[in-house]
């Protein structure tokens, strides 16, 4: 039997015997993840972290590794199911993604905190953003190790990454590249995923400056309470709604925000709310008008 042909066999072997533990490891990841979730965000908009399933390495991809790895190390010897595990650390996959680069690396700082791990052991963490992969590649990666009540510890990679970052594999076709795919990249393919790549993570920090600047537009700190009600107020339509401001628009076709302290005060709540838990799409409200240099504030006199 070849080298190839008894790698092959160890490898067929690994995925009979531990692709239930694999499996369960996954499910054991996500429903960790999600109390992450839950904790880092609170009351926030949960939709900023989205736990975006799990996957196991098709058995092709982990061998083609192998012999790669083999291929770079004749020392390598890879008999037995746990050596494949030993070497090949991301066959069981779990991806996180972000609305922007911030809450990628608060997800990151989370994931690689020991406090915040619990019987999980971190084992690798990098960090491909700054600066990222020779290709355009960027993402953060941790690798833990899962107990397993089915023999020997998982390893588990869990990929942190942008919407944009993850669009840019789909968009580069990233997956006909790696280790023992269709394709070879060529020179152009390598240009052009490279300034893709370069035109995205821009996108990414332009957005992220413009969350800051609606964050600091909606900010409790410009509460100057809540108005009472005069002549000068007028009748405004609601039409998008959101965790920390609703947008609606007068008679006259002006939009303005409807900030989240405002909201609040009306409420009687402490603490951080969700606009859209008391404002909804087509409410009609009675609000008073503040504009300044950087925009225009529809402050309700009263909830719908």
């Amino acid at each position: 039997m070849s080298a190839d042909s008894a790698m092959r066999e160890v490898v067929s072997q690994a995925y009979a015997q531990r692709r239930d533990a694999w499996e369960s490891a996954a499910v054991r990841i996500k429903r960790w993840l999600k109390q992450q979730q839950k904790g880092l965000l609170k009351d926030k908009d949960i939709s900023r972290l989205d736990v975006d399933g799990h996957r196991i390495k098709d058995p092709a991809r982990t061998l083609a590794k192998l012999v790669e790895k083999s291929a770079d190390d004749p020392e390598l010897t890879i008999s037995t199911p746990r050596d494949v595990e030993n070497h090949i650390r991301d066959i069981v996959g779990v991806k996180v993604l972000c609305k922007s680069p911030r809450d990628q690396k608060m997800m990151f700082d989370s994931l690689t905190d020991p406090q915040q791990l619990g019987a999980f052991v971190l084992v690798e963490q990098k960090n491909y953003v700054d600066p990222p992969k020779p290709s355009g590649y960027r993402a953060c990666h941790v690798t833990l190790q899962i107990p397993s009540d089915q023999g020997e510890p998982v390893f588990a990679e869990i990929q942190v990454k942008t919407r944009l970052q993850d669009a840019w594999g789909e968009l580069t076709h990233e997956d006909m590249y790696k280790p023992g795919a269709a394709m070879k990249p060529s020179e152009l393919h390598g240009e052009f995923a490279r300034a893709m790549a370069n035109m995205l993570a821009t996108v990414d920090d332009m957005a992220d400056t413009l969350t800051v600047e609606l964050s600091a537009l909606t900010n409790p700190d410009l509460d100057t309470g809540v108005p009472t009600a005069t002549d000068d107020t007028i009748e405004v339509k609601v039409r998008a709604t959101g965790p920390k401001y609703a947008l609606a628009v007068d008679g006259d076709g002006r939009q303005g925000l409807i900030p989240a302290f405002a909201v609040r005060k009306l409420s009687d709540s402490k603490g951080t709310i969700k606009v859209n838990d008391f404002i909804s799409v087509d409410d009609r409200l009675r609000v008073t008008v503040e504009e300044d240099s950087k925009g225009l504030y529809y402050i309700p006199m009263a909830l719908a």
